[in-house]
């Protein structure tokens, strides 16, 4: 029934892109989204038929490799997608976010006692997340395989998209891909990046170097969720409305009296990087040691002084999504319990889902409808799926 259900309600077809235009396309972001969607609905259903816009067909998915991680090749008329997998419940994919000392944005990682050469920026103070960075490396042959494999079938133009860690991988596989030789592959490749959810990559150069490449010719989407903490991960401290600047410095130091609250600032900071620096660098230390131990034998760069991330691609932001009321079943229920619920104007008992649900990616697919698509989103009956 539930099946039946979905299919009523998700079932839809986009016009496909043959030809990759410039510039955010609505369009475009919803069926990514939806594609997005795929793991967890493959996840809680075992198909993914209820959410793939039906002009898009599945050609390709990788074997699982490295800490967890995996894509998929859809392909729609002339256009190809690449649609990565984000965090999974294994260790092994929250080694991998945690794992966010940064390493030089070109240079070369050891693996299983092999060089191999990565440059995700020119710009030599460029760095990039160690865990993601060595995900994208991990993926790159594969990745490049299918390229080319779509190049033999006449596909160019390629969108890269995921949600959350997948969004981050987007992002960094991107940069990865267009600092490749010509030799390695085709020129005639014209990429186009929807990330969506994603935490951050890269410090401030690796940014800017990004946003002068792919973004300034409007060509890279970072789709976020205010209300939604991942996009202001890993840890940093810049003034403007970021996480570590706002929440650990702002709030209490300009409530201090005959005091400059910049110059407290300055001089937490100046008192506390090194100190961050050295904790981020041993723990992530550490985490390498694991990863080389547990799951497959690296050697990597030095870690950079840099611990401050930076957003990556063109923000477009949605509005804060609503929390699903949840109906819960309190025959068998403690009063202890029941009590802690909240009930609607009819009696019936529900839990609030909130915080996390801020994430998820279904949420963002009925965002993306209600911001976009407001016939679409009218008709949408089903606007959290319950089993997640």
């Amino acid at each position: 029934m539930r099946v039946v259900l979905l299919i009523l309600i998700l079932g839809f077809r986009n016009p496909s892109f043959a030809q990759l235009r410039e510039g955010f396309d609505p369009d475009e972001a919803k069926a990514l989204i939806a594609i997005c969607n795929s793991y967890t609905f493959l996840d809680l259903y075992g198909t993914d038929t209820l959410i793939v816009p039906k002009d898009y067909r599945k050609t390709f998915t990788s074997e699982v490799i490295g800490l967890d991680n995996m894509f998929q090749v859809y392909e729609s008329d002339k256009l190809g997608v690449i649609n990565f997998r984000g965090s999974t419940n294994k260790t092994s994919s929250w080694v991998e976010n945690m794992y966010s000392a940064m390493i030089p944005g070109e240079g070369v990682v050891k693996i299983n006692n092999k060089d191999c050469n990565y440059k995700f920026a020119s710009d030599t103070a460029a760095a990039v997340h160690s865990g993601y960075a060595l995900a994208v490396i991990l993926l790159s042959p594969i990745l490049i395989e299918q390229i080319n494999n779509l190049n033999t079938k006449g596909i160019y133009n390629i969108m890269i998209t995921r949600h959350s860690q997948g969004g981050a991988l987007a992002h960094l596989s991107r940069s990865y891909l267009e600092n490749l030789s010509e030799d390695e592959i085709s020129p005639k490749n014209k990429f186009k990046t929807y990330a969506f959810a994603n935490p951050m990559c890269g410090n401030e150069e690796f940014a800017k170097e990004y946003e002068v490449k792919y973004c300034k010719i409007n060509m890279s989407y970072s789709i976020i969720n205010p209300s939604d903490l991942v996009p202001k991960m890993p840890m940093h401290y810049q003034e403007d409305g970021k996480l570590f600047g706002t929440l650990l410095f702002k709030n209490w130091a300009y409530g201090i009296e005959g005091f400059d609250a910049l110059n407290i600032k300055e001089l937490v900071l100046r008192t506390f990087e090194p100190v961050l620096t050295s904790y981020i660098k041993s723990s992530n230390q550490l985490i390498e040691r694991l990863i080389a131990t547990s799951y497959i034998q690296i050697d990597m760069p030095g870690y950079v002084e840099d611990i401050n991330y930076f957003q990556t691609g063109a923000i477009r932001k949605l509005e804060p999504f609503s929390n699903p009321k949840v109906p819960i079943d309190t025959l068998k229920m403690s009063k202890k319990k029941i009590a802690k619920l909240k009930q609607d104007e009819d009696g019936n008992y529900y839990n609030e889902k909130a915080s996390f649900s801020q994430h998820k990616p279904y949420y963002y697919y009925v965002a993306i409808l209600k911001e976009y698509f407001s016939m679409d989103y009218k008709e949408l009956d089903l606007r959290y799926l319950p089993e997640n």
